[in-house]
């Protein structure tokens, strides 16, 4: 049997996709484990994790040697597991014995300035600066009036900040939980210190303010999830609308937001509108996979967010090599099988290329 490993920071996270892998894997020779990078013992190397048992249907406790093929679904942040894990994940990165399905992608400064050099993408990536001072935000602000700013290293939304010049204030708008907070600031001095605090904590990237809205002032975006077949050929395996709650910044699920078929959404357009946004998401997911491989590390699956303006322009926001399943499992139920199965054809892909 081949063995892949499902590795996570925390033991129960994402326990609904390791099971469906799990249920999946004997019917493609594969073993399916399941640990943190914490729990391997460093004078053994010896795994303390879990096994499905397929007769009970239940995850039980076992200790194994590390898996040869690894999918890395550890999402890290300021904490003390992140701390200790990310080191881990990247000696087993450069351990000869173990094969990584993708390797993930740098902090989204390095993405935008690859993205940014490409001739095909290159009209679709938002203007972007690394917000280095206060003094850089407020001069920028002063230009633009409205901004965005976005945690060089953030996923699923977390610490983005939207700031609003008007006549007598600046409007902050960012999310505590789930809650939309809303500040305002009427002299410089204090909205300089509360920017010095926000990038002091981590290196923000900042971007002009993109109408990405409906009419009831609901931020949305399109999903496109990409992986790479049983042949390592990357195919589209859908897409979705993910709407945000009202008059919130950005669409994220997690915070509140929903779901909507890309068929359902695009149907009031006009044929020349489909056909257009239809041709540039042709072009961006083309594109993207490749010029991503050629610069970073190999990959297995990208999510895609892309934006619409009102005028019919198209940006990409943002590139994620861990995405979600929700928006394509909500949206396209019946794609269910191929987005687990494909997962498992992969690493048997990457086992023969082992063996030959």
């Amino acid at each position: 049997m081949i063995s892949l490993g499902f590795v996570t920071l925390y033991p129960n996270q994402e326990l609904g996709l390791a099971t469906e892998l799990a249920k999946r894997a004997p019917e493609f020779g594969i073993q399916l484990y399941r640990f943190t990078p914490t729990s391997i013992e460093p004078t053994s190397e010896l795994v303390r994790g879990e096994t499905y048992n397929h007769k009970t249907t239940k995850w039980e406790q076992s200790t194994f040697e590390i898996p040869m093929f690894l999918y890395d679904r550890c999402f890290y942040s300021s904490d003390e597991v992140s701390k200790k894990s990310q080191p881990i994940m990247n000696w087993l990165k450069l351990r000869p014995a173990n094969v990584f399905l993708g390797h993930g992608l740098p902090n989204k400064w390095e993405i935008y300035n690859t993205l940014r050099q490409d001739k095909d993408l290159s009209p679709y990536v938002p203007s972007t600066e690394q917000a280095l001072s206060s003094s850089t935000i407020l001069r920028a602000l002063t230009k633009k009036h409205q901004l965005i700013l976005k945690p060089e290293r953030g996923s699923m939304g977390k610490g983005i900040i939207g700031l609003f010049l008007h006549r007598n204030y600046v409007e902050v708008l960012y999310k505590d939980e789930k809650l939309l907070k809303k500040n305002q600031f009427t002299t410089r001095r204090d909205l300089k210190k509360w920017l010095d605090s926000i990038i002091s904590n981590q290196p923000y990237l900042l971007q002009p303010y993109l109408p990405l809205h409906n009419e009831e002032n609901r931020p949305f975006d399109i999903r496109i999830l990409l992986q790479k077949d049983g042949q390592g050929k990357w195919i589209e395996q859908g897409r979705g609308i993910r709407l945000g709650m009202p008059d919130h910044l950005i669409s994220n699920l997690g915070g509140g937001g929903e779901t909507r078929s890309y068929e359902s959404w695009t149907e009031n357009m006009s044929f020349h509108q489909k056909q257009l946004l239809s041709d540039n998401i042709h072009t961006i997911i083309n594109r993207l996979p490749e010029l991503l491989e050629e610069q970073f590390e190999p990959l297995f699956e990208i999510g895609v967010d892309l934006g619409l303006t009102s005028e019919g322009a198209i940006w990409i926001l943002d590139t994620n090599s861990k995405p979600g399943r929700k928006v394509i499992l909500e949206t396209s139920p019946e794609k269910e099988d191929a987005l687990y199965n494909t997962l498992l054809q992969y690493c048997l892909h990457l086992h023969s290329k082992q063996t030959t």
